[in-house]
């Protein structure tokens, strides 16, 4: 039987004709007489090779869309195997640089309390030593001193006047021995006390690569609405425009100024403080940014920003811009760069959470990026934003 009972293999069983043409109402093979008189007739019939074609085009068709999805099924896992291997490698540096940067911790504390130990103990045998050369002295005068006192005590009791005459001068005169009169000196405790913890850590960041990073504002580079401090570690937004010279480098519309110091290689971190300010934009950019008109914080126009907006909005400028939940508001921002690497990221500096992180590949010098944005009418108080300077 055939296409659903209309007869035996290639014949129809009402009419016993070959089943030469195609319903596409209900998709099954027909005879002549089915079509034009029987049960399909009205139906839209065409010759079996027609739609066994047409069959087969939609088949292909299909099987183009399953091969292109299964080419971006393949693509995609050895994106995934590709990205396996990278987490492994990258873990496995990232816990060897663990390692070797608590080892070295740990060998300055270590080296910092031998050290320290070592000049106690030997403190503590100079000071013991004296003391015992005192109190031996001070024994040897003692027992010459019994030794005199015995006879005195015994002419106490007589009542012959030259016995005790005689030692009396013999008292007077026979002490071979000075009086003790030598310091007595102690164990100073003190040389040791106050605040040790952070005197080992004042010497240890001798040892740390990464510290907060002395940056100051380049003034040349302010929008004219930017007043910069004599010290080029503060900028303060202002309402009306300071007498500078307008510069090419100088920014014209966005209420930007760029940092002095380029960054072209290395690990590099700093912090800026940015108090309760409600708006601000941290980051860093190409040397090249354009100075002129608007900007746009983007990755792709050579720009890695975070931005601050009514007093509770933190957003990442990626590609595309990423809301961030912040639940402890910072009020210093902390800023890494690692140029070989291709990380900039952000931290809540106080906490020393992560707040972002960009990846990329960078092909230029950067420079810090920073705004304090426009003046905030009815803000109470200071509207600056300060690089901090970590106080040696």
């Amino acid at each position: 039987m055939e296409d659903g009972g209309c007869g035996q293999v290639g014949r129809c069983g009402e009419h016993g004709k070959k089943l030469v043409y195609f319903c596409r109402l209900e998709q099954l093979k027909v005879c002549s007489k089915c079509a034009i008189l029987g049960s399909h007739r009205g139906h839209t019939v065409v010759p079996v090779e027609e739609a066994l074609g047409e069959l087969k085009e939609l088949l292909s068709a299909h099987l183009v869309k399953l091969e292109a999805e299964s080419s971006e099924q393949t693509s995609r896992l050895e994106e995934i195997e590709r990205n396996m291997t990278a987490a492994q490698e990258e873990a496995e540096m990232l816990q060897q640089q663990v390692q070797e940067d608590f080892a070295t911790l740990r060998s300055f504390l270590d080296s910092e309390e031998k050290v320290l130990l070592e000049w106690i103990a030997t403190e503590k045998q100079r000071v013991l030593e004296e003391l015992e050369r005192l109190k031996a002295k001070c024994l040897q005068r003692a027992e010459h001193l019994s030794l005199l006192a015995d006879p005195c005590k015994a002419m106490l009791q007589t009542t012959n006047l030259s016995d005790v005459f005689k030692v009396l001068n013999i008292s007077s005169d026979g002490c071979p021995y000075e009086t003790v009169n030598d310091p007595i000196v102690r164990f100073e405790t003190e040389k040791f006390c106050g605040p040790l913890q952070y005197k080992v850590w004042k010497r240890m960041l001798q040892i740390i690569q990464t510290v907060p990073e002395a940056y100051t504002f380049d003034h040349l580079t302010a929008h004219p609405h930017l007043e910069i401090s004599t010290n080029r570690r503060s900028v303060i937004p202002r309402c009306e425009s300071l007498p500078v010279d307008y510069r090419d480098g100088r920014f014209d519309s966005c209420l930007c100024v760029l940092g002095t110091e380029a960054i072209s290689m290395g690990k590099h971190y700093w912090e800026v403080t940015v108090n309760k300010k409600a708006k601000w934009d941290l980051g860093v950019a190409y040397s090249s940014v354009p100075r002129h008109g608007d900007i746009i914080y983007r990755p792709s126009r050579g720009i890695w920003c975070l931005t601050f907006r009514d007093g509770y909005c933190y957003e990442a400028c990626d590609e595309h811009d990423i809301q961030l939940e912040v639940k402890h508001k910072p009020n210093r921002i902390g800023i890494y760069v690692d140029y070989e690497g291709g990380v900039v990221s952000f931290f809540d500096a106080e906490m020393m959470q992560t707040l972002y992180a960009f990846r990329t590949h960078f092909t230029d010098q950067l420079l810090p990026l920073y705004s304090p944005c426009t003046v905030e009418e009815g803000l109470p108080g200071d509207q600056r934003i300060t690089i901090f300077k970590l106080n040696m």
